[in-house]
């Protein structure tokens, strides 16, 4: 495969588990998705001292094929050492087997911290930690897999008693315009996003998506999170085309929220697929000038004003994919100064 033919396969690689990982291994916004699920969990859990566990107990070769998120909170008004265990497992296709994979993680879990209390000599005043599996599902189609353990043990009369069952907590996003949608709207966007990567009117929803929460984008916090969902949108949905992508940035124009890789990346692909050298000169210089502007308007409206030194510098950069690493990098760094000495090895 020829380097253009693995930059416009990349192009088209779905980001799914790496979008949810991210989203979700951020303490503030799971407690606002646990919280939406079971409320009940306010009361009998101190959500203030969650903590998200990194994977430790996930045998090597699965590390590659699950991306799993598991959090430990403590029981509030208990002892620190009860504690309650949240496995999501995350889904994009109805997998027939996966309470099998629930319950191997289960178990993970609780010979885990099995032999954490027998190393420290505290097996007389030990019991297993109780474990909340929650499915999150996205996909073409509505979740019709078993969400309970017992549904694949084969049924024999008078056995039953004696067969082990686990049951999940199930939120199938197919469903999401259905459901009582949560108030917080950063929750909301993430997951009314992941809803619409799978449908054809994808850009609709986005449009609708961003009419509902702009009046948020003028916090930082809200503006790069929305900003991170729209890149997965564009990266990830089949359904979004070139004009897509066009429309939508139009859409935003009110309140210059742009995002630069997707964008770009998307004119680039155009021209890749029509084969046509005109069109991947005219997406190269449309993505670069798009793009350089774009991220000067994130470091304005982050950090300030951004000295003429990083004006001159970005103008030297004619590659897309590192305007994509420095927009990364911009939407995460803490000073100008930081995303100065960052940009540092790109330039020509």
């Amino acid at each position: 495969m020829s380097k253009d033919e693995q930059q416009q396969a990349d192009l088209k690689q779905p980001q799914h588990d790496q979008f949810f990982k991210s989203t979700f291994s951020k303490p503030e916004l799971f407690r606002k998705l646990l919280v939406w699920l079971v409320p009940i969990v306010v009361e009998l859990l101190d959500l203030e001292r969650m903590e998200c566990q990194k994977d430790s107990f996930i045998d090597d070769q699965l590390k590659s094929h699950y991306s799993d998120v598991i959090y430990k909170i403590p029981v509030r008004g208990g002892n620190e050492n009860i504690v309650v265990f949240v496995l999501v497992e995350h889904k994009t296709s109805p997998d027939p087997w996966v309470m099998l994979q629930v319950l191997r993680y289960v178990v993970q879990i609780w010979l885990r911290e099995y032999k954490t209390a027998k190393d420290q000599n505290q097996l007389s005043d030990f019991m297993l930690p109780p474990v909340l599996p929650i499915i999150v599902y996205h996909g073409e189609r509505g979740f019709k897999a078993p969400i309970r353990i017992g549904k694949l043990i084969r049924p024999i009369e008078g056995f039953a008693k004696y067969q082990l069952d686990l049951e999940v907590l199930l939120l199938d996003l197919t469903n999401f315009d259905q459901t009582t949608p949560p108030e917080d709207l950063e929750l909301y966007a993430v997951l009314a996003i992941m809803q619409a990567v799978f449908r054809q009117d994808v850009a609709d929803r986005i449009v609708r998506i961003y009419q509902k929460t702009k009046h948020k984008l003028n916090d930082s916090r809200y503006r790069e999170r929305w900003l991170k969902n729209l890149r997965y949108a564009m990266i990830s949905s089949k359904y979004m085309t070139r004009e897509d992508v066009m429309e939508v940035t139009n859409q935003m124009s009110d309140t210059e929220v742009l995002t630069i890789s997707p964008f770009a990346r998307e004119l680039l692909a155009e021209g890749f697929e029509k084969g046509e050298a005109a069109g991947i000169e005219k997406g190269i210089e449309k993505g670069i000038e798009k793009g350089i502007e774009t991220l000067l308007r994130i470091l304005s409206k982050r950090l300030g004003d951004v000295p003429f030194s990083i004006h001159d510098k970005l103008q030297t950069i004619h590659d897309l994919d590192v305007l994509g690493q420095l927009t990364d990098y911009a939407l995460d760094c803490q000073t100008l100064n930081e995303f100065e000495a960052a940009m540092t090895p790109y330039l020509t």
